[in-house]
């Protein structure tokens, strides 16, 4: 019997997640794949116009994927692969020539933009041509041209205008009011609102041309001019320019007639009420005043 080895040197003893059958598998890697074996592909591939990305390694296990961006002046070609990888026999993958030159990105415009067929599009060669269309708010002047062209010294070609704004409908007039227009009735102008003296403004004293839809339209609905209400006054007094006061009640005026004695007694006092004036008498002066006094009234003497 073969005796038990014992007291094997650390340094021979295997790690616990390496088992025989994982370790013959990688002798045998070893054996077929020297270069993946020791995890080198070698220096990166050149690319035309492309420059490596930075990754700070002289040395690329198997499968490594290694990218590339495109020099100034140069755009990738869409569909084009960016990028190599390293194989299992320690060589790169046949790179992809992805860069050429290019008119940077299409021109933008306030008025127009170009159609969605060229948004996905970023290689623009010498002679490629991107078609525009006029924005909401702006209507299209087929007289003009709305191609912009990738030139040979790789710059776009200046756009025309090709679109305009469009007008809003004439605002018309609020009542009691006054609406002012300073700048037109174009797309994105402002109108402004005012009341007439004794009138009031309901609303925004603003709005502005939008569109809604296919439709030119004020943003916000017209104010509205409401009379002020005026307050009931009491009437003055008199004043510099002689305006005259009204007249207080007048108050009964007293007249008191001694009354005649008789030979016997003094004689019952009696009082009269006429408009204005009060009378104290008695006896046959009494009757006197009264007949007197109606006769006064009657002709308007007393009111």
């Amino acid at each position: 019997m073969r005796p038990a080895w014992r007291g094997a040197p650390a340094a021979l003893r295997l790690p616990g997640w390496l088992t025989p059958s994982l370790l013959l598998l990688l002798l045998l890697r070893l054996l077929w794949c020297p270069h993946a074996a020791r995890g080198d592909c070698g220096d990166p591939p050149d690319i035309p116009n492309a420059t490596v990305e930075t990754v700070n390694r002289t040395t690329f296990p198997v499968g490594f994927l290694l990218g590339y961006y495109c020099n100034k002046g140069f755009m990738k070609i869409f569909g084009k692969v960016n990028a190599v990888h390293c194989l299992e026999n320690g060589e790169w993958s046949k790179p992809e020539v992805f860069c050429q030159r290019s008119c940077g990105s299409t021109p933008r415009l306030i008025y127009g933009h170009k159609q969605d067929i060229y948004i996905p599009v970023s290689y623009h060669p010498a002679g490629f041509i991107v078609v525009y269309e006029c924005n909401p708010g702006y209507a299209r002047n087929h007289s003009v041209s709305a191609n912009v062209t990738c030139l040979q010294n790789y710059t776009w070609s200046k756009p025309e205008v090709f679109c305009y704004k469009r007008s809003c409908p004439d605002p018309g007039k609020i009542e009691n009011g006054h609406i002012s227009i300073p700048n037109g009735t174009l797309f994105a102008s402002f109108i402004y609102f005012s009341c007439n003296p004794g009138y009031k403004l309901v609303g925004l004293n603003s709005t502005y041309c939008y569109y809604k839809g296919n439709d030119m339209v004020w943003d916000d609905p017209f104010p509205e001019c409401q009379e002020i209400p005026t307050t009931t006054q009491k009437p003055t007094i008199t004043d510099a320019q002689g305006t005259k006061a009204p007249s207080a009640p007048r108050q009964p005026t007293t007249v008191d007639v001694p009354a005649t004695k008789s030979p016997s007694a003094r004689q019952k006092q009696t009082t009269v009420n006429v408009p204005g004036v009060t009378i104290i008498a008695s006896g046959h002066t009494f009757m006197t005043l009264t007949v007197l006094l109606m006769m006064l009234v009657a002709t308007g003497y007393l009111s």
